[in-house]
């Protein structure tokens, strides 16, 4: 389950660099994230995706509407209304669910529309060129983190054409490489009534743990 939650993260560190880069746009590979970031900005998001890392593979989809989110993959699945986060881990047959009311910093684990940090004076931006990304040509943005204690310090982002974003690869300190593949995007949606609460009659809980 620790992998999952790692993958997780590394997915919503990755969005949220998408979302803030705009502010330090000033050259030709800038304009390629503003159009990538501009995909993003909108409520009412649908995000699927795939993460890889050394053999491990993970599916799930986002839905992120304001502050509101809902995370699902096989293994976890999380709901946040905004005040109260549901976060139901799910494996051999017996399912957990946890009741919380996250911090700002938790809630920006899951939902990168929450992050205010700027990224204008963390990042060096590089034109990478272009690069095939299963079977699509990309042009691929180059970050990398001035200070060498700024996590993550290097990532690679691809962005089709269109200013769909493709992929993402994240060098993390310890060496490893995280390959993030958004599979689809479409925002400006409208979400049914109860997309960010609990459904407890579709995912009953064998042990409610509540840490409010």
């Amino acid at each position: 389950m620790r992998n999952v939650r790692t993958l997780t993260r590394v997915l919503a560190v990755a969005l949220t660099m998408l979302t803030s880069l705009p502010s330090i746009a000033q050259g030709a590979s800038e304009v390629w994230l503003d159009k990538a970031s501009e995909k993003l900005q909108n409520k009412g998001v649908e995000i699927a995706f795939r993460i890889s890392e050394e053999g491990m593979h993970l599916n799930g989809k986002l839905l992120i509407d304001g502050e509101r989110y809902a995370y699902d993959s096989e293994d976890m699945k999380i709901w946040f209304d905004g005040t109260t986060q549901w976060t139901m881990q799910m494996g051999s047959g017996y399912n957990e669910l946890y009741v919380a009311t996250p911090t700002p910093e938790e809630q920006q684990a899951i939902n990168p529309y929450l992050l205010l940090n700027n990224y204008r004076e963390r990042y060096n931006v590089t034109d990478g060129g272009e690069k095939n990304v299963n079977g699509r040509l990309t042009h691929v943005v180059k970050l990398e983190a001035r200070e060498e204690t700024h996590e993550p310090g290097n990532v690679n982002v691809y962005v089709l054409s269109d200013g769909s974003l493709a992929a993402i690869s994240i060098i993390a300190s310890d060496g490893r490489t995280f390959k993030i593949e958004v599979r689809s995007m479409r925002n400006g949606l409208t979400f049914p009534k109860g997309s960010f609460t609990y459904p407890e009659g579709k995912y009953p809980a064998d042990e409610i743990i509540d840490m409010r």
